[in-house]
């Protein structure tokens, strides 16, 4: 039996602008939360919209806030895993030109900011690594 909602979550791509082109922000679980290199994803809460879920993930995951803007690059992924059903929405995090401070939250072990190659590189999952390449081409055209 399919479960009746399915899950929704944010997949957002943190981004810092730089001379040499955008620098993407990809974190990496703690081997006993499964230990992959990734954007930051998080579940949206029954309450929220997607952008209040994506700033909430990032303060929480990362301790970063404030973002310059939140961008909708058009990323949209539907997952099915046996009889439940998980939604990903893709958000580009605009944090400036300077790198902020990064406070990893308990789940979280490293992170690395890193260009797009190295970004789509390092993401362990080819649907969010594919993601980033289309955000990449939404801010360098």
């Amino acid at each position: 039996m399919t479960a009746l909602y399915p899950t929704h979550q944010v997949v957002v791509y943190v981004f810092r602008r730089s001379l040499e082109g955008p620098r993407y922000l990809v974190v990496r679980r703690r081997q006993e939360h499964e230990g992959l290199w990734r954007p930051v994803v998080g579940t949206v809460r029954p309450e929220e919209v997607l952008e209040s879920a994506a700033l909430r993930e990032v303060r929480d995951e990362t301790g970063i806030i404030n973002p310059r803007s939140l961008i909708d690059f058009g990323f949209r992924h539907l997952e099915r895993i046996g009889d439940f059903d998980l939604v990903g929405w893709g958000l580009g995090y605009d944090v400036g030109p300077s790198e902020p401070r990064v406070r990893l939250g308990a789940e979280y072990g490293d992170y690395r900011w890193l260009c797009v190659e190295e970004a789509y590189r390092t993401i362990e999952f080819d649907t969010l690594s594919e993601a980033v390449l289309k955000l990449h081409l939404r801010l360098v055209g």
